[in-house]
């Protein structure tokens, strides 16, 4: 069954069920990335619901959340995730953001870290150089004149491992249908956020006291071990973990070490 929020934020609940404040620290919220939706965390969800109260949700401009409307901003999606755990009465949470969604996670940390029992940040950006943001820039503008199709082809290529692709060609079909379904305005405002999100906070990051977690792939292109210990470098909380041999889309290609990483930190700091 669709559960939505009043204002409109489709989500939905696994696990132990939520009845009244929640004060167990057992809640854990994952965010998506530019294009994708909810569905994305079917592997974690699967392997986190036995013990956890898990929620999962599209972002606006995402599924069947609202549209993404003109002048919305990392802030506008940080104040959706509020709207959120106050609707679930949520008093604190363990939040897991990927790659766009690790850029809304980082903001709602440094305005909200008191809501947060811990804090990982997954395959996202941090202080691109000048090559990779001129790269960017370049895919946004592509995205805005000819809308989801613009440069999917090659962002299934960045996301998933030579074998990955051949062995799941029926899988890489039915995301690229996802991307493609897009509402076109949205996506193309949201994948901006994207593009010129990666310096977001960056001078509030040290407002940032849960145990936060990083991590990313080690072949990962776009958001590179390297940012990974930028921004640690920004949290005095943080650590740092590159999985080997993994690419931007850790939760489904490799999704049995990234369960088995994000049970390891959530589990030592319930």
């Amino acid at each position: 069954m669709a559960l939505f929020c009043p204002a409109g934020t489709h989500y939905q609940t696994l696990g132990k069920p939520l009845t009244g404040i929640q004060t167990d620290n057992s809640a854990v919220v994952f965010i998506h990335g530019v294009g994708l939706d909810l569905n994305l965390w079917q592997n974690q969800t699967q392997a986190f619901e036995s013990h956890y109260h898990v929620i999962t949700y599209d972002m606006l401009g995402h599924g069947l959340s609202p549209n993404a409307e003109a002048g919305i901003s990392l802030n506008t999606l940080s104040h959706q995730l509020v709207a959120l755990i106050d609707h679930l009465q949520l008093h604190q949470i363990h939040l897991v953001g990927f790659s766009l969604g690790g850029l809304v996670a980082r903001v709602f940390a440094t305005q909200h870290h008191h809501r947060l029992k811990s804090l990982t940040i997954m395959n996202s950006v941090f202080d691109r150089d000048d090559a990779l943001r001129q790269a960017i820039l370049l895919r946004v503008k592509e995205v805005e004149n000819h809308g989801p199709s613009a440069n999917i082809d090659q962002a299934l290529t960045r996301w998933f491992s030579p074998l990955y692709t051949q062995n799941n060609s029926h899988y890489l079909g039915q995301l690229k249908a996802k991307v493609l379904a897009n509402h076109g305005p949205s996506y193309s405002r949201c994948y901006r956020l994207f593009g010129e999100g990666d310096n977001v906070a960056r001078n509030q990051l040290g407002n940032i006291s849960c145990p936060t977690l990083i991590t990313t792939g080690e072949l990962d292109p776009g958001s590179t071990p390297a940012m990974s210990h930028a921004l640690a470098a920004h949290i005095s909380s943080a650590q740092v973990a590159i999985l080997p041999n993994a690419r931007h889309m850790m939760p489904i290609e490799k999704a049995r070490e990234v369960n088995q990483l994000l049970k390891q930190f959530i589990n030592v700091n319930r």
